[in-house]
């Protein structure tokens, strides 16, 4: 009878890691992301526009950033992810020395040397979700990293790692320039994101695997 609870509790305990999840950031709901991508898709366009500041390639709604959209600054800073009325409100930005996911004020930032978490900034203020997941003496190589993988196919994937699988917010890019950006699971894409090609196209929806289901 102990072998039989202690099997089951074993059990239960490997199913809660696996759906273990950790709000460093918020994100939208399933809905509030459907009716994101159908209202980007039916109402805008996508456009590549370069100007002073960098060039952006996404979608436009009534001539405003809108959508699905990644901009490449003039000092090589790269923010990809969902855009509303002319400004990035979630999503990956990746500068010289760290890459900031979620939205503007509620973000995880990691060290791109390290792969480490520096911070986790709430609309409070409060870093109190940092502290078990940072690199300490005790723990010099926490769960949560951002990478950056390059693959033997020449593909590369730069962003959020649990246990060294992909598992978060990331970006794929393949060896022939497009790239893929979304959320992911446990080694796979699960949720929503945008697929963007070299020709300016961009198609976003719910993703499983490497499929777009939406």
């Amino acid at each position: 009878m102990k072998k039989i609870f202690f099997a089951i509790f074993v059990s239960f305990s490997s199913l809660l890691a696996a759906q273990e999840t950790i709000e460093f950031y918020p994100e939208m709901s399933d809905p509030l992301q459907a009716v994101f991508c159908d209202y980007a898709t039916a109402e805008g366009e996508v456009k590549y526009i370069s100007s002073r500041d960098g060039q952006y390639v996404g979608n436009l709604i009534d001539n405003k950033i809108y959508g699905w959209g990644y901009f490449l600054s003039n000092s090589g800073a790269q923010t990809v992810g969902q855009y509303r009325n002319g400004r990035h409100f979630f999503g990956i930005t990746i500068t010289g020395e760290t890459a900031r996911v979620g939205s503007e004020k509620h973000f995880v930032e990691y060290d791109l040397a390290t792969g480490h978490i520096l911070r986790v900034c709430t609309p409070e203020g409060n870093p109190r979700l940092a502290a078990p997941y940072v690199s300490t003496p005790e723990n010099p190589t926490p769960r949560y990293t951002f990478k950056k993988i390059v693959y033997e196919n020449g593909d590369t994937y730069y962003g959020e790692m649990r246990d060294d699988r992909r598992h978060g917010y990331g970006i794929y890019y393949w060896a022939n320039g497009d790239f893929w950006y979304g959320r992911y699971v446990g080694g796979y894409r699960q949720g929503y994101g945008a697929l963007y090609k070299t020709d300016h196209q961009v198609f976003s929806g719910r993703w499983i695997g490497d499929s777009k289901v939406e």
